[in-house]
């Protein structure tokens, strides 16, 4: 589960660049046929250059979150970073205005959490962009040099922050590990991907509230993921979710107890829990979602049971929450 949602990340991520990319690329274009924009430009080859990047971006966007490993990460930031180095080879060389492109992708290397993506996003752009500087410093004089080994060392440094921080988001301590899902999206995604598969097995989704009281939220995390399974922190309090897959109902209800346990430990009252079983209780993950969170709310409303699953609401409820 952990690697899936490391893979959520890496795709949330890439694609927001992905379309940001799509805009920068537009704005690009504007800026080469502005009458102030002073290097030569090879328009054509330029066009070129800029369809493949769009089309590449429009793919990355559209593939699904499964395929967004670390490795796949860092050569889609190759990939960009190559589609850049070509469009500032055709937009002036060493003139062109076009480099400042390379500090978003940098930027958005050190969003994913692992120093090693931000390595292969750095290492790119300084061998692709020292690439398309070549013809220029081959053929020009110190001055040319001398910019061309100052931008050089500019991206160096900001790649050496990015570096930093990732390297510190991922070994600064277990905090960062945990994926804060505010809207739902994460979840939802996981429960698709694993309905997706096709396996012929359930699938369940446990939904917790541990209530008031419990100080560490954290802890609480760490010790529900060594012991159950990995937790999503859901935005609302401590209130978290977990994707159980190959379960029955029996070993829904221990997990869920063990969770209650686990928070009981750390100082909860009040804490509760409701789940729901694909397919028995919905047929969809955002239906499958919603059955949960009515399990939830019904274990708020009664002293007992805790731990509430979707199939055990009263008819008229169990209806509202498919």
């Amino acid at each position: 589960m952990e690697d899936r949602i490391s893979y959520w990340r890496n795709a949330r991520t890439l694609r927001v660049f992905s379309l940001l990319f799509v805009g920068l690329m537009i704005a690009s274009l504007l800026l080469v046929h502005a009458p102030s924009y002073e290097p030569a430009v090879s328009f054509i080859l330029l066009y070129l250059v800029v369809a493949a990047g769009v089309t590449g971006a429009g793919v990355l966007i559209l593939l699904p979150a499964e395929l967004f490993t670390g490795g796949f990460s860092a050569g889609a930031y190759a990939f960009y970073a190559v589609v850049l180095g070509l469009v500032v080879f055709f937009s002036g060389g060493g003139s062109s205005e076009l480099y400042v492109l390379y500090f978003p992708l940098l930027l958005s290397s050190a969003l994913h959490g692992s120093w090693r993506v931000g390595t292969a996003a750095l290492g790119s752009v300084l061998l692709v962009y020292l690439l398309a500087l070549a013809p220029g410093l081959l053929a020009g004089g110190p001055n040319g040099a001398a910019g061309a080994f100052f931008r050089l060392a500019v991206l160096g440094l900001a790649g050496g922050f990015v570096l930093a921080a990732a390297r510190g988001s991922a070994g600064g301590g277990r905090v960062e590990e945990y994926a804060t899902d505010e809207d739902g999206t994460m979840l939802l995604d996981l429960v698709s991907g694993e309905i997706s598969t096709g396996r012929r097995e359930q699938i369940s989704v446990v939904l917790v509230d541990p209530g008031r009281g419990v100080g560490n939220v954290d802890l609480l995390l760490d010790r529900v993921r060594d012991r159950i399974a990995e937790p999503i922190l859901l935005g609302e309090g401590a209130v978290f979710g977990m994707v159980l897959s190959g379960v029955d109902e029996r070993s829904v209800e221990s997990a869920a107890g063990r969770a209650l346990a686990v928070a009981n430990s750390l100082g909860a009252r009040t804490s509760r829990a409701g789940a729901a079983i694909y397919p028995r209780d919905a047929r969809t993950a955002g239906d499958l979602l919603a059955a949960a969170g009515q399990a939830l709310e019904a274990a708020f409303e009664h002293d007992t049971p805790n731990v509430v699953l979707a199939g055990h609401l009263p008819e008229n409820q169990y209806r509202a929450a498919r």
